[in-house]
């Protein structure tokens, strides 16, 4: 029999469990807090930030923002009881309050205080450099110093820019093909005017456009390679410039200039009106510098022919104010107006007056075959008289539909010299006077039409009309071995004339889809040149012989047809040009029974690229073949003197040169840390079928004589810049670097011999703007060149280095005090020559609302008057020494408005 065990299932241990359950249930249980957050005044509070957080570990937290009733509610996960939690209510503008409270559910009443937060002071700066697009803009005020002035001051601080000392500013190592103003072609590439004249502080940003087309109808059509620079103005209404008057002492001096400008958005004007004795070339500010320039530089009667002249001194690489003696004249004007609502006026007008002095001396070394070596020792006194008169007045109308541009250039130039030269070892002088008057008319004609679609129309035309009658005397007679058979004479004139007829006509169909871009073009190009010249000896004796004139009638001509097709990507940008031309040619010279003809067919194509290998890096490359004419004003049947130690003649075949380029180079631009890399390589080589002979005489007089020759020629050129601005210093690094090699056959006294020329330069620049007190800047050079004439070894190197130092200072506000230190050593023929320069310029500047300067400048105060430089031409090593400007003091003032 089972029995039953009513104890064990009993109620009474059922309900026990149930409450000791219970119970625990309660001891951990969450934490609910409630409650309202109030100000002072009892209002209630939105979006305090609530947050409780408990004791033990790990801490159990929760936040909550207040609503608009100020109330909050927090839930707290379950922790043991005897702990508690620590209560926070923040919010800025009220002072924060801490509570202490036990761990358990309850509501909490809180008023906050009204307390102030101080703010931590923030400056935001813009980046000194920022790129949107194909656009570099570079804000201005963050490389200027306190001792700038004018714009070209900045323009030599800019990472990636680089400015020559004629001015001329290269971007990726090329010259820049526009100048802008607020967008806006006022110079034409006589940009100088701007640079140098337009105050700084005028300036908001430089931008470089990169890739950027000038013309707006071509935009999209015809993909460009060029940059152009916009100086982008503070105000879009801007009336500036700068007044300055100064006078000194050793000698008497004077320095004058006053540059009006007003740039609107429909008008513009620069004019200038300079003077002075103090060895500032004003003229180099009239100097065209940009990349077509060099275009036209190229084509006939663009340039006066240098037919005949003085012996000169040329110019050393100082800055002018250290060697130049003058007395110049410049006056400019310069307006851009309004034609019509899409179309404007453009007139660039100027006038120049100089007249300079050059005193110094020359030592040619020439170098022969045979290891001999002919040495000329001349001492030389110049003076140059120069009057140059030029007007450009352009029609422009470049909109999107439309393009038309249409300029007619007069010029014209009265130019004398007079030469003076004592030759080492003979007591008469040698005196030269010459005239080198120029004239020039020419007109300009561009046009482009869209056509519908991505189809244009271009035409272009060139007429040029120029002469230039030039004299030379020289006495007492040069050259009698050759002219009267080593008797001595009294003297001798050369009288040459030049006249030149050019033009050039175009016309081209431009069309394109999606990525790719052709382009057909045809025309011709004319030219005709005439030479007389007669050099007769003075007193006049029997008839002049042929073989000194010359009657020269000659004609050249270029008939072409073009494909160009271009294709551009995000990444790649090819071209190729397949000109097909047709060239002839043909010169007469009655009297001396010459004549020469020449026709022929040749393909010249030409091939560039550029691949973007990221957004900081890309590279271009390009190779090339040409076959061309030499220039007309080349030939001379009859012998030309050229100074009174060369004479010349040039019978020979027109120089026709076949020639293969190659370049290549690699870039990196990276805005965000201000640093910038160029590495370049070109390589040519060039086949002609004339050499010219020379014959050095023992007393090294030269003539030179042109026989046809098939021979050829190399040149490379290796060249690397980088360049880094440290915001934080303020400070611009640039470090170049450049090498040539060149290879050219020479004829040199009956001999074939080959003569090899090496050169290599480094460039440092550095600028530190960094202090309140004052700025540093330092650049350097050395420049090195060696040659080689035939088998024989390497001569030994030429070597000139140059140091600069300057070092500004601001004692107190209002005043500046400007020093600067520099050194040269030039290493050539004999002993080492070391120069020093020392400067010093105290400036006060008023309180007045415009600029005013008080300026007192002490120039070369070592009182340094001799430089010496070297460099080598062929098989030709050439010394010049130059007597320089003494000691000297200018006070003036200036102003900029």
């Amino acid at each position: 029999m089972i029995t039953k065990n009513s104890s064990r299932f009993s109620p009474c241990r059922y309900l026990f469990l149930l409450l000791a359950l219970l119970g625990s249930s309660t001891s951990y249980a969450q934490t609910i807090l409630t409650g309202t957050v109030r100000n002072a005044a009892g209002q209630p509070l939105q979006g305090i930030l609530m947050e409780a957080e408990t004791r033990a570990q790990p801490p159990a937290s929760d936040f909550v923002i207040s609503g608009a009733d100020g109330r909050f509610t927090l839930t707290l996960p379950p922790t043991p009881a005897s702990d508690s939690l620590r209560l926070s209510a923040r919010a800025l503008g009220y002072a924060e309050q801490l509570l202490q409270l036990a761990n358990r559910s309850q509501n909490v009443q809180l008023t906050l205080a009204v307390s102030l937060t101080p703010l931590k002071e923030v400056l935001i700066k813009a980046p000194p450099i920022r790129r949107e697009g194909d656009t570099l803009s570079y804000r201005v005020s963050a490389f200027t110093d306190k001792k700038d002035r004018v714009i070209a001051d900045v323009l030599r601080k800019l990472p990636g820019v680089e400015v020559e000392a004629d001015g001329r500013i290269l971007y990726e190592g090329r010259p820049i093909q526009k100048f802008y103003i607020n967008g806006a072609d006022l110079l034409e590439n006589r940009y100088n005017l701007a640079s140098s004249n337009l105050p700084a502080d005028a300036v908001q940003d430089v931008q470089v456009l990169k890739r950027h087309q000038p013309v707006k109808a071509l935009r999209g059509v015809q993909p460009t390679e060029q940059a152009s620079l916009n100086l982008e103005l503070k105000k879009k209404v801007t009336a500036t410039g700068q007044a300055r008057l100064g006078a000194g002492a050793t000698p008497a001096l004077w320095n004058a200039n006053l540059s009006p400008m007003l740039f609107t958005p429909r008008q513009q004007l620069l004019d200038t009106y300079q003077t002075n004795n103090t060895g500032q070339d004003v003229a180099a500010e009239l100097k065209p510098l940009g990349l077509g320039d060099f275009q036209q530089l190229l084509e006939p009667g663009s340039q006066k022919p240098d037919l005949t002249g003085t012996q000169p001194l040329n110019a050393p690489p100082l800055a002018p104010g250290r060697y130049l003696f003058n007395r110049a004249h410049l006056l400019s004007a310069n307006h851009l107006l309004p034609f019509s609502k899409e179309a404007q006026l453009r007139i660039n007008a100027s006038y120049l007056h100089d007249r300079q002095t050059q005193t110094g001396s020359t030592r040619t070394r020439y170098t022969l075959p045979d290891g001999r070596a002919v040495t000329l020792r001349e001492e030389k006194q110049n003076r140059l008289y120069s009057n140059q008169f030029t007007t450009d007045l352009a029609y422009v109308r470049n909109v999107q539909r439309y393009y038309l541009k249409n300029t007619l250039s007069v010029a014209g130039s009265w130019e004398a010299q007079d030469g003076l030269v004592q030759l080492a070892g003979q007591e008469q002088a040698v005196t030269q006077r010459a005239t080198n008057p120029a004239y020039s008319l020419s007109n300009r004609l561009g046009l482009v039409r869209p056509v519908g679609g991505q189809r244009v129309v271009q035409v272009n035309s060139v007429l040029t009309l120029a002469a230039t009658p030039q004299q030379l005397t020289v006495r007492p007679g040069p050259l009698p071995a050759v002219l009267t058979g080593g008797t001595a004479y009294a003297g001798a004139q050369q009288q040459a004339r030049a006249e030149t007829f050019y033009t050039a006509n175009s016309v081209a169909f431009i069309t394109g889809r999606q990525h790719w871009h052709y382009t057909y073009s045809a025309g011709f190009t004319q030219e005709i040149e005439r030479l007389t010249s007669t050099l007769a000896r003075r007193p006049a004796p029997a008839p002049v012989p042929d073989s000194l004139r010359n009657r020269l009638r000659a004609y050249q001509g270029r008939y072409y047809a073009q494909i160009a097709i271009a294709h551009k990507t995000e990444r790649w940008q090819l071209e190729l040009e397949a000109p097909l031309n047709y060239r002839t040619f043909r010169a007469t010279d009655a009297g001396l029974d010459g004549h020469q003809q020449r026709r022929y067919l040749a393909l010249e194509p030409r091939l560039s690229g550029r691949y973007e290998l990221s957004g900081l890096w890309h590279a271009s490359g390009g190779a090339g073949f040409s076959n061309q004419f030499g220039s007309v004003q080349q030939l001379s049947y009859g012998y030309l003197l050229r100074d009174y130690r060369t004479l010349q003649r040039n019978a020979a075949p027109l120089t026709q040169t076949r020639s293969w380029n190659f370049n290549g180079g690699l870039f990196y631009e990276n805005p965000l840390t201000s640093w910038f890399y160029r590495a370049t390589y070109s390589f040519s080589v060039a086949t002609r079928n004339q050499l010219a002979r020379s014959l050095v005489r023992p007393d090294g007089t030269l003539t030179t004589v042109a026989v046809a020759q098939l021979n050829q020629s190399q040149n490379q050129t290796v060249a690397g810049s980088v360049s880094k601005f440290l915001s934080e210093w303020k400070m611009s690094l640039a470090l170049q670097l450049n090498a040539s090699f060149s290879r050219q056959p020479l004829l040199l006294n009956d001999q074939l011999t080959t003569a090899r020329n090496q050169r290599g330069t480094t460039r440092f620049k550095a600028s530190l703007n960094a202090f309140d007190w004052g700025s540093l800047e330092y650049s350097a050079s050395l420049t090195a060149l060696r040659n080689q004439l035939g088998t024989g070894d390497f001569g030994t190197a030429t070597t000139c280095q140059e140091q600069r130092l300057g070092l500004s200072w601001y004692p107190a506000e209002r005043h500046s005090v400007l020093v600067t230190a520099e050194y040269y050593q030039s290493n050539g023929l004999g002993r080492a020559v070391r120069t020093t320069f020392l400067d010093a310029t105290y400036r006060y500047t008023l309180p007045t609302a415009r600029k005013v300067d008080v300026e007192l400048k002490a120039s070369n105060l070592l009182d340094t008057r001799l430089y010496q430089t070297t460099y080598t031409s062929g098989f030709a090593l050439v010394q010049n020494e130059y007597q320089l400007r003494p000691r000297q003091a200018l006070a003036s003032v200036r102003v900029s408005f």
